[in-house]
């Protein structure tokens, strides 16, 4: 799939399957974040991989950390793992720099994330970018082995979509876009 094609296309698809892809094709994936945007050269990123029953695991740590007080959220998080076969988690591991500010290297870590999204759509794959409360808590980040300073950019779910014809939304572009002068 070409490059324009794929960037009109890409879709956030909120139930994924197997089959992921291949290795091969993992490591094309990943090569494509590490082709993101990167002020400074400083590589702000790192990506934890969740497959499995690792997945299973990162539902106990999120139940862990938020302390759900009821059965129905506590359910939630503990399943929230299981919408796609694989997880990526994006962190920001900010450094102090005198010409690039934290949220640059925040927003480097977001393009490397939209730069797997499309490398998996562009092979035939489907993901979903999500956050929420987990990604912001203290208590997940010490428990993934990182430092409390990180910054979860997201969760990158991928697999098989299973909405095979998800309408793409239309948006108008002169609603987002205007001349200045």
């Amino acid at each position: 799939m070409d490059a324009l094609t794929a960037l009109h296309t890409r879709k956030a698809s909120p139930k994924l399957v197997e089959p992921l892809p291949t290795d091969d094709e993992l490591r094309l994936i990943y090569q494509a974040a590490l082709r993101a945007p990167d002020h400074g050269m400083l590589r702000p990123w790192r990506f934890l991989l969740v497959k499995g029953q690792a997945r299973n695991k990162l539902g106990e740590l999120f139940v862990e950390a938020m302390q759900p007080d009821t059965e129905e959220k506590r359910n939630k998080l503990l399943k929230a793992p299981l919408r796609a076969p694989m997880i990526i988690i994006a962190v920001s591991t900010i450094t102090e720099h005198p010409k690039v500010p934290a949220i640059e290297q925040i927003t480097s870590t977001a393009a490397a994330v939209q730069n797997m999204s499309l490398a998996a759509h562009a092979l035939g794959y489907a993901s979903i970018w999500r956050t929420g409360a987990v990604a912001f808590s203290d208590k997940v980040k010490l428990a993934l082995d990182l430092s409390v300073s990180d910054e979860i950019v997201g969760l990158l779910y991928l697999g098989s979509s299973t909405y095979e014809n998800l309408p793409i939304p239309t948006v108008n572009i002169d609603d987002h876009f205007e001349e200045w002068s």
